[in-house]
């Protein structure tokens, strides 16, 4: 993870102030590949940008747990990647008082043709750690994910849910005091994410702080202190969940094709690909 400049004497663990992020259109390709990008060059296409997010103004405290709630575009992926560092602002500031591991499409990092062990000390070192601490914690996190017995064999083998479980297991073995997380909380069959459950309370219990958007209401009410209302790319306000959950129904309701509705009260996931994953 790189290494962002932080604020030890912020109040809060990350604030934003009238913060905003473009980023490019997206269309419908008309043509290969090859043929856009010899486009691209002769000047002939132009990249449209858009606004995902604007005028984002708000903080989290210390040991929070906040849902971003909103419906499809609304601009919850780019406030957690801006939390994070992922994305660096167009506009206005983001600070942080402490790392924010970003806990977005970590399975999908994972490299198929390294075997278990090196894709753990990979995983570690862009979340922010070091080889030593990968070494004092590379039990724990085996242990964790039930994957002792294919440490030392290639990924490429291993079923989708492996790779969410060891996933998730090296990305909470940071240690780090806040995460920023898009759609999965927890992960894998069902008592592998009451182990999840287990240890995401005991963090939260011990002050870690939490940024969350999901597609899960279910998550948000087992989860969350407080919740942020996004429409449009704006944060529209600062509110309980049961009231944003109710503002984002309400915007369906009025306007129902506007996206594909998100099941209200679904499992946590799926657990059968990579899709969404940790």
């Amino acid at each position: 993870m790189a290494r962002l400049s932080l604020t030890p004497d912020l109040g809060a663990i990350v604030e934003f102030t009238d913060a905003g992020v473009r980023m490019p259109r997206r269309r419908r390709r008309r043509g290969d590949g090859r043929r856009q990008r010899l486009r691209r060059i002769a000047g002939e296409v132009r990249r449209d940008e858009v606004w995902r997010l604007r005028n984002a103004t708000f903080a989290v405290a210390e040991g929070e747990s906040v849902a971003l709630v909103g419906g499809r575009g609304a601009g919850q992926e780019a406030l957690i990647r801006l939390a994070a560092g992922t994305l660096i602002p167009d506009e206005g500031r983001v600070r942080r008082r402490v790392e924010v591991v970003p806990m977005i499409d970590v399975a999908r990092s994972l490299a198929r043709t390294y075997t278990v062990r090196q894709n753990i000390y990979l995983i570690g070192g862009l979340l922010g750690m070091t080889p030593e601490e990968v070494s004092e914690k590379l039990g724990g996190i085996v242990a964790f994910a039930g994957v002792d017995g294919i440490l030392d064999k290639y990924l490429g083998t291993a079923p989708p849910i492996v790779r969410q479980r060891l996933a998730w297991s090296i990305a909470t073995s940071t240690d780090a005091r806040a995460y920023a997380i898009n759609q999965i909380l927890v992960v894998g069959e069902r008592d592998f994410r009451q182990q999840c459950w287990t240890r995401m309370d005991r963090m939260r219990e011990d002050g870690v702080t939490f940024l969350l958007a999901s597609d899960s209401p279910k998550q948000f009410r087992r989860f969350c202190d407080r919740a942020l209302y996004l429409d449009a790319g704006t944060v529209a306000a600062e509110t309980t969940v049961p009231d944003a959950l109710a503002m984002l129904r309400e915007a369906r309701r009025r306007d129902p094709a506007a996206e594909a509705e998100s099941p209200e009260d679904g499992d946590e996931t799926s657990g059968g690909s990579d899709a969404g994953s940790v």
